[in-house]
């Protein structure tokens, strides 16, 4: 017999079920929780942005950012007219 035979007749069902399998069957439950959660969280995000090429400056810039780049932004533009 392997050792995994051996191991498995040896050790009590309910350890198996209340030590092992319940707690990972309950870790998993979470994580499905929490990724559903954080999926609801990216789609109202999402849903509030007009115009999609904000999307990826809304999500990854910080509103101070996006002053400074729109400063520079105008800063530069004003110069170009001149």
């Amino acid at each position: 017999m392997s050792s995994l035979a051996v191991f498995l007749k040896n050790v009590p069902a309910w350890f198996l079920c209340g030590g092992v399998f319940l707690p990972v069957a309950l870790l998993l439950l979470l994580l499905v929780l929490h990724l559903s959660w954080k999926l609801q969280e990216v789609e109202v995000e999402l849903s509030q942005v007009r115009d999609p090429r904000d999307t990826l400056e809304r999500l990854t810039f910080r509103a101070t950012h996006t002053h400074i780049h729109h400063h520079t932004h105008t800063h530069l533009h004003r110069s170009a007219e001149t």
